[in-house]
């Protein structure tokens, strides 16, 4: 029934595909798409065809023909992917240490693809039209998971754990309930900032259908981190409203809301996180998490410098660590435990120093906060600002740093502050009291580009 919708999708891929060769900004969004919904994993006929890989090294042709025409910036001088390239450094690094060589290269393959993802973020979002456009996509992107998410749940098709059904996405990017829950959470800021930036009434109703429709997946994940991050977010996204106490009692009011309509089933996981903090007996998921951790200690204090190889704690842990001769392959859930146990010392200091290149432009981003010009971008900032708070917060009981939050934050924060960089650059070059527009004519991306600066191209 559905091939005809299926073919008619397919040829209109490709010819998106041809289109971002000739205007990689829309290869950029493509190659989103791509990664997220992952088609060889949706159409296994795709599979053997390595879309993603495929489309990506085209995609960086095409991208390098232009940048060799036309004016550009120095490669390193974008200080948050220099961060990425020293953590993928630290994880090439690892490889020959390796408990398993050939996981580990696999691994730090699909960091790559990450990284390449932050790379064409930064580079090709170069105006707020485009900003626009990129959060757009990442809206897209989870209100389709969320709606795949919740159809696949009626169907009969979710993860039976902890005594409990548990909602999950049909790509292998949200493969598990957590992940699910963590990506919608995730992606959340940026709805967030499209409401606040957009004037159409119609617009922002449509966004917080796709709000509510991502909290309902959530809810129906179990994942007790991301909804605690989702409040944590909440809270924060009050704190920094003008009217803090109004905001703060709508907080209440909606999470009371999303309460009393969920499921009595999860609300008794959700409140397992109170009963832990009053010194409750933990389950048997948490007691298996300090049992790794104890075992992710041992893990660092034998392979100290490089670690046991990226991606490869699992694999340590159940060969080496987990105190059986055929232990589970179990993952570190926790972020810091995961950089430190696979990439040793090196990989911490090139993580810490890409986190603090994230860190650093957001704040400079909200400094500008009140002036109009740089709306759109304080908004973005924000955004960005939420979700990295949100994600470090899952990132105590998750192991995230192969998944796309920090590379996704990574590019757009880069891309941000390079847009409003320009907005200022020609709001000094025009003359007093004229409107300039924050974004130029979205023109042929082979074509030599145009910047205004200081009156001059």
């Amino acid at each position: 029934m559905f091939t005809p919708l299926i073919i008619i999708g397919v040829i209109a891929g490709v010819g998106l595909a041809i289109a971002g060769l000739f205007r990689p900004f829309v290869g950029l969004l493509l190659l989103v798409v791509i990664h997220f919904m992952q088609p060889g994993e949706l159409i296994p006929s795709l599979a053997p065809f390595r879309p993603e890989l495929v489309y990506g090294v085209l995609l960086a042709v095409s991208f390098v023909l232009r940048r060799a025409s036309s004016p550009h910036r120095p490669l390193f001088s974008n200080r948050i992917f220099l961060g990425a390239i020293l953590v993928l450094g630290a994880a090439v690094l690892s490889i020959p240490f390796a408990v398993w060589r050939g996981g580990a290269l696999s691994t730090t393959i699909m960091m790559a693809k990450l990284i390449a993802i932050l790379f064409f973020l930064s580079e090709l979002t170069d105006t707020n039209d485009r900003l626009r456009k990129v959060l757009w996509i990442l809206v897209g992107m989870q209100a389709w998971f969320a709606v795949s998410a919740l159809l696949a749940f009626r169907e009969g098709e979710f993860v039976r754990a902890q005594n409990l059904d548990r909602a999950s996405g049909l790509s292998s990017v949200v493969g598990g309930p957590n992940e699910l829950a963590g990506l919608i959470m995730g992606l959340m800021p940026f709805l967030i900032a499209l409401i606040l930036s957009s004037r159409s009434l119609l617009i922002r109703l449509v966004l917080l259908a796709c709000g509510g429709i991502g909290v309902a997946a959530m809810v129906l994940t179990g994942s007790r981190a991301s909804m605690l991050a989702l409040v944590a977010m909440a809270i924060y996204y009050a704190l920094r409203s003008r009217n803090k106490l109004l905001s703060l009692v709508g907080v209440a009011l909606l999470f009371c809301t999303i309460w009393l309509i969920m499921p009595k089933d999860y609300q008794e996981r959700y409140v397992t996180v109170k009963q832990y903090a009053e010194g409750g007996e933990l389950d048997d998921s948490n007691r298996a998490r300090l049992q790794i951790w104890r075992a992710g200690w041992r893990m660092f204090l034998d392979h100290p410098i490089l670690g046991v190889g990226a991606g490869q704690f699992r694999v340590a842990y159940g060969t080496v660590y987990s105190g059986r001769a055929h232990g589970p392959w179990a993952n570190p859930h926790n972020l810091f435990l995961q950089v430190v146990c696979e990439m040793g010392v090196i990989g911490l200091l090139a993580f810490a120093y890409f986190l603090s290149q994230i860190i650093k432009r957001i704040r400079s981003i909200l400094k500008l906060r009140g002036k109009q010009e740089f709306k759109l971008n304080y908004d973005v900032a924000v955004a960005c600002s939420a979700m990295l708070l949100a994600v470090l917060g899952v990132s105590v009981v998750g192991h995230t740093l192969y998944r796309p939050y920090f590379y996704l934050l990574g590019g757009l924060v880069a891309a941000n502050r390079f847009v409003a960089d320009q907005v200022e650059k020609s709001e000094v070059g025009s003359a007093p009291g004229e409107r300039v527009r924050a974004s130029r004519q979205d023109e042929s991306l082979l074509a030599p580009e145009t910047v205004l600066v200081n009156g001059k191209t």
